[in-house]
């Protein structure tokens, strides 16, 4: 992977996240939000693609997706435990977090084998603005242990404060494991805005399987609109009694599955969704149905979720009304 010479400003930045097929992978497209702590409220700053001041062009990373998270994402960590922030809606348009709390802390949200290129950070300090240190984490799997892959110490300063981690042959994530990018901040003047990355994704190859069914509600509860439900989808089942057959069917790295999904026993006309991971914003329906009492299936693929969330999808149940319906879910084959 080579490092050209062409760069990118910021302004055009925004459009390019907007036109990548793909290039994208935060789930916030509106991030007007405002941190607040018990410290009180910093100043107002504008993400990447909005600042009113001028910034260092971003370097391209030739062949790189990008993406980008911000503050609507974002947590307080301390060794004391997890720290609420305030979130809430601002007209401007503006956003910033900060915290006394140890680490303002990210996940970035690519799958395991993706390969990490290069993240430019974006915070803020007030005057008249002390250093700031910035961590790339690779946590271990199902929430376990953190390991510092990384990190870059921006010197002191007020105002906009901005920084670039670049990876000479790129880093790559292991199956079940997360990156975290995080700004190590126990003063209230300093915030973290948000950050940018470019990575590759990893060449999956499909694997086909003699179907197997991973879920069926009939042998649990059936499914309410309102009430998302996160379902693994790693073990085989005994389709006359739920019991698991075979575990880990669907193997440790499996990044995505096809699958077959039943609406039976439906309710009033609704409509499932299969999700990712834990997601529960809808964007397109899986399957619908106009009248109760049916039974109705459709096939689809769905990218699977990662760390905590490793092979497990999310079922969302949707209409008009207070749609329910039991859901199986068979599984076709999946990408490695």
């Amino acid at each position: 992977m080579r490092f050209p010479g062409r760069v990118l400003s910021v302004g055009a930045l925004a459009a390019l996240l907007v036109a990548l097929p793909g290039g994208g992978v935060a789930s916030n497209s509106n991030l007007t939000k405002e941190g607040t702590t018990s410290s009180g409220v910093g100043p107002a700053i504008r993400l990447p693609g909005g600042m009113d001041a001028a910034q260092p062009a971003l370097s391209v990373v030739s062949g790189a997706r990008i993406g980008a998270v911000g503050s609507a994402d974002l947590t307080a960590w301390s060794a004391a435990g997890v720290a609420t922030i305030v979130d809430e809606e601002l007209a401007n348009g503006y956003l910033f977090y900060n915290s006394t709390s140890g680490l303002v802390m990210a996940p970035l949200g690519l799958p395991a084998g993706a390969t990490l290129w290069q993240i430019d950070v974006y915070g803020w300090a007030l005057p008249p603005g002390s250093a700031q240190t910035w961590f790339l984490y690779d946590q271990e799997a199902d929430g376990g242990d953190f390991t510092n892959a990384r990190n870059i110490t921006i010197a002191s300063g007020a105002g906009i404060r901005t920084g670039t981690m670049t990876f000479s042959g790129g880093l790559t994530l292991a199956n079940g494991h997360n990156w975290q990018i995080a700004l190590g901040s126990t003063n209230s003047a300093n915030g973290f805005d948000g950050v940018v990355f470019q990575y590759t994704l990893p060449t999956l190859s499909f694997v086909p399987i003699t179907p197997v069914r991973v879920f069926d509600s009939r042998f649990s509860s059936r499914l309410v609109q309102g009430a998302p439900r996160t379902i693994n989808v790693k073990d085989a089942i005994n389709v006359n009694t739920g019991a698991v057959t075979t575990p880990n069917a669907i193997p440790v790295g499996a990044k995505a599955v096809s699958y077959t999904v039943t609406a039976t026993n439906t309710g009033i006309p609704g409509f499932v969704s299969v999700l990712p991971g834990t997601t529960t914003t809808v964007t397109a329906s899986t399957i619908n149905w106009t009248a109760s009492g049916a039974t109705i299936a459709a096939g689809g693929t769905v990218s699977l979720g990662i760390g905590a969330a490793e092979r497990q999808v999310t079922l969302v149940v949707g209409g008009a009304g207070s749609a329910s319906t039991d859901v199986i879910v068979d599984i076709t084959g999946y990408y490695m």
